[in-house]
């Protein structure tokens, strides 16, 4: 092969030629002179002992290229600096010196300067000590300044000075020593209790404690830490447990005494508290309200009839403000009317189900645009986190229903309000029924490549299948021009639709990928719902040549019902829910992955899960993508179809905990939908990963689609989108 030189040289080979030949005297080289040495930086500051800053010289010649040298170093001062071979400075004690580099004949300096500045000022001995008051303390007070090496910073002016009727100390004003520190002794006040001292250096201060005592033992009742409240924020509907903390910080018996709870200077409660010894501890509870709605200003306090004479008496109460919504009962068939909520803002009602029945709430008001949101007992603090049905239509037309509801039920009225839509809700009208048929879960399939009519009708019965698990409408939803769909965001291929979606568009696509084996395919949620994040349109993908060994296996249908799963959340809405805790992906195998929704739990332990001794519900946790942190952990619970592995022959059951998993989601589901399923007799009682499928079994790994998973706006505007 040919190899031709590249232009540039080719040039330099002519001239050379040229020179060569007769008639054209030979060229001489020119003799390089070192001319400048610079060093750089050439100012060096150091702001603490042992710090290093590198320095670097170079030698330039007459044409500016540097010509390599050896470097020789001098400090001036070797006692403020010291310096390596290779230029490397660092500081050795307070002062200023020079730096000289030289080579070939050429020298440079630069200056050095080493201070310390202060990193930490902090007390080193005799904080929180204790004694009789008047009495000098044990330990001398003992502060420390370093700098950020951790060395100590001499000379500083520190200031020693105690509050008011907190008594004297031994030495007001002194510099530190060579190690930073400065000292005093302190002589407590005449007054009970805390007493303080504050010490300071230019620009930083810092307080030293300590406890005055009685010359003869005294109790102490100290109401310590905060006053902590049930709820966050209550309604005028909803009692309320107040709490707080007591000890004895005194050196005697404090004899009984009374706790009182005031809610705006009225007392509302109190309890008798027995003795307590010196260091004793308790908690004291209050059970209260409901409240009145607004600010609640709590007060807690011990000895609030002052039968204890105390050490000090400041620390006898604690303090927190509360604020109560209103909210309203609703009773079954009896409509609320002339309801109104402000733009922007919430209103709150509560209804009480005696069930199981299907529980149908429905909101309607001439104006505004209203969204319902509805949730099981307790209450939520925040209405994102309302799950048992939500209704968000553009409008203020509203419903939602929560199957087989039993017990208390919240109900929030949200005015929406955005870019000049919504605003204000008035004359609104709330009814609560439980009479009202059950709207049922709809799972539209549309093949965009379609199989066989026997696959066709094997992806329908799963669609039938799991509208027996998920029994409740949600909300209509339209799609927007520059949604995922039209910009073919879910399938390669842009997708026009009209019409609203009630309540999931699952678009199938059946071609060929690569044969037999290997790649099965992929299914997940491409675009999902606003606040609930429950799916409205999905892909599942396959490949027709494994399909056609999958129905001769007969496992077709148990494998395109476990690919529908993933489409409405299992696995793939976990983490977005944040029900999915210890995810090993990308690099934790191993770790203790599992899905804490309370429902799955709960059904996990009726399978026979209750003894089980790792944190539950198990996930697979191998840091496999497309495979762990998305299906339940197969050495656990071995043939459940939400495993990453059918099983080759024999059952596979769409067990319980996968239903309740749904009802997590928040999905409206009947709990006892699930097939026949227990967990075998040598479950795992750990949180070893699971080993590769066995001989037999149908490898699901990988099969989650990987597109990103696209969020509407209740408006139907794409909001965000997340791998």
């Amino acid at each position: 092969m040919r190899h031709r030189l590249p232009h540039a040289r080719l040039r330099l080979l002519a001239l050379l030629a040229v020179a060569g030949c007769g008639g054209t005297d030979p060229i001489e080289p020119t003799e390089r002179i070192p001319t400048a040495l610079t060093l750089t930086p050439d100012d060096v500051v150091m702001t603490f002992l042992n710090q290093s800053v590198q320095l670097s010289a170079r030698v330039e010649d007459q044409n500016g290229i540097v010509m390599p040298t050896p470097i020789e170093w001098v400090v001036a001062d070797p006692a403020v600096a010291s310096i390596s071979t290779d230029g490397l400075i660092t500081a050795l004690s307070v002062g200023s010196t020079t730096v000289s580099a030289s080579g070939l004949g050429l020298s440079a300096t630069a200056s050095v300067e080493v201070v310390q500045q202060i990193s930490s000022f902090a007390v080193v001995q005799g904080d929180n000590q204790e004694a009789i008051r008047d009495s000098t303390l044990a330990e001398l007070i003992v502060v420390r300044a370093v700098d950020q090496g951790g060395t100590g910073i001499p000379g500083l002016a520190v200031t020693f000075t105690p509050g008011a009727d907190n008594g004297t100390v031994s030495v007001s004003s002194v510099d530190t020593d060579e190690n930073g520190e400065a000292s005093t002794e302190w002589t407590l006040g005449s007054v009970f209790g805390e007493q303080d001292l504050l010490v300071s250096i230019p620009g930083r201060s810092v307080a030293v404690s300590a406890i005055a005592r009685s010359e003869v033992p005294t109790p102490d009742l100290a109401a310590v830490g905060s006053l902590r409240v049930s709820s966050v924020v209550p309604t005028t509907l909803e009692a309320v447990t107040v709490t707080g903390s007591i000890i004895n910080i005194g050196d005697l018996a404090s004899g009984a005494a009374r706790v009182s709870l005031a809610a705006n200077g009225t007392e509302i409660a109190s309890v008798d508290l027995p003795s307590m010894g010196p260091n004793d501890s308790t908690e004291v509870q209050f059970d209260v309200g409901p409240l009145g709605a607004g600010s609640n200003s709590l007060v807690f306090t011990v000895d609030a009839d002052d039968d204890v004479v105390e050490l000090f008496e400041s620390n006898n109460e604690l303090t927190t403000s509360l604020t109560v919504l209103s909210q309203a009962s609703v009773t079954p068939g009896v409509p609320v009317t002339n309801i109104s909520v402000t733009a922007d803002s919430e209103g709150l009602f509560l209804v009480d189900v005696a069930g199981p029945a299907t529980l149908t709430i429905s909101f309607s008001a001439p104006n505004g645009d209203a969204d319902i949101y509805v949730s099981d007992d307790p209450r939520p603090a925040f209405r994102d986190d309302f799950k048992a049905c939500v209704s968000l239509s553009s409008d203020s037309n509203e419903s939602c229903q929560v199957p087989f509801a039993d017990g208390r039920y919240h109900i929030l009225v949200h005015a929406y309000t955005s870019e000049n839509q919504g605003g204000t809700v008035s004359g609104g009208t709330l009814t609560v029924s439980t009479d009202v048929a059950l709207e049922p879960f709809e799972i539209e399939l549309d093949f965009i490549d379609p199989g066989t009519q026997s696959q066709n009708d094997a992806f329908i019965a799963a669609a039938a299948r799991w509208s027996q698990i998920i029994v409740a409408d949600i909300w209509d939803i339209g799609l927007s021009a520059s949604s995922p769909l039209s910009t073919s965001a879910c399938t390669g291929e842009p997708y026009e639709r009209s019409t609203p979606i009630d309540d999931v568009l699952i678009l199938v696509v059946i071609e060929p990928i690569d044969g037999q084996g290997s790649v099965l395919g992929q299914a997940g949620p491409c675009v999902t719902r606003p606040v609930n994040g429950h799916t409205i349109v999905g892909t599942m993908t396959f490949d027709e040549a494994d399909l056609i060994e999958l129905e001769n296996a007969g496992r077709l249908s148990d494998v395109i019902l476990h690919e529908m799963g993933h489409v409405l959340g299992v696995g793939t809405l976990w983490n977005r829910q944040n029900l999915l805790r210890n995810p090993s992906i990308p690099s934790n195998p191993g770790v203790d992955t599992h899905f804490s929704g309370p429902y799955a739990i709960d059904a996990f332990d009726d399978v026979g899960g209750s003894g089980y001794v790792g944190a539950k519900v198990p996930v697979a946790n191998d840091s496999i993508r497309g495979q762990s942190d998305s299906h339940w952990r197969e050495n656990v619970l071995d043939n459940e179809l939400m495993t990453p592995f059918i099983e080759g022959s024999g059952s596979n059951p769409l067990s319980d905990v996968t239903v309740a998993s749904m009802k997590d989601l928040g999905y409206g589901v009947d709990l006892n939908s699930g097939d026949n399923y227990f967990l075998p007799l040598n479950a795992a009682q750990s949180n070893i990963p699971a080993a590769p499928g066995l001989p037999g079994f149908i490898d699901l790994r990988g099969d989650l689609r990987e597109g990103p998973i696209f969020t509407l706006d209740k408006r139907s505007r794409l909001r965000e989108w997340l791998r």
